[in-house]
């Protein structure tokens, strides 16, 4: 799947390899020992899960993997189930975090393909197959500083989301 940029840095955001995925998780280990706080095995766990779907992935999907983890890992002697506030407060953690994104319209989440850069993002999401892309461009950027300079709004969270088709499904 080759993607044409439509701007600046266009990204899949469900096509990272094993070793990528090990190399995410690692970076993130390290920026949270840096600023001094806990990247915790279950928030670890829940962002190699969102990091290894290929797919957005919602919370309740990640409580069932979660719980499915836990049956048969037979390094857990903790088989208790997961609740839902637990990971709800992980996914919270790696929003802030700027590791994930949450793309509202599928009350789903997927990882960031520039986790540690502050920057806006608006996601490509086809309705057919499900696949997303991470766009950050200019265009987007300057939304974001017409907000705050011309209209004088303070954005704390935004997600730009476009809904359609994509290349290789039209």
């Amino acid at each position: 799947m080759t993607s044409k940029p439509c701007c600046n840095h266009i990204h899949d955001v469900q096509q990272f390899s094993q070793d990528e995925i090990t190399a995410r998780i690692l970076a993130a280990k390290s920026e949270c020992d840096q600023r001094g706080v806990r990247f915790t095995p279950l928030r670890q766990q829940i962002y190699q899960l969102i990091l290894e779907s290929d797919t957005p992935i919602g919370a309740y999907d990640l409580i069932t993997k979660l719980q499915q983890l836990r049956l048969t890992s037979k390094a857990a002697p903790d088989r208790k189930n997961v609740a839902p506030p637990t990971v709800y407060r992980s996914l919270e953690f790696l929003l802030s975090e700027g590791l994930i994104h949450q793309l509202t319209s599928l009350n789903a989440f997927v990882p960031c393909c520039h986790p540690r850069d502050k920057h806006t993002a608006a996601f490509l999401i086809c309705e057919s197959c499900q696949r997303v892309q991470e766009c950050s461009s200019l265009p987007v950027q300057e939304i974001m500083s017409f907000a705050k300079d011309d209209a004088g709004f303070l954005v704390a969270r935004s997600v730009i989301e476009l809904a359609g088709v994509c290349a290789d499904c039209q």
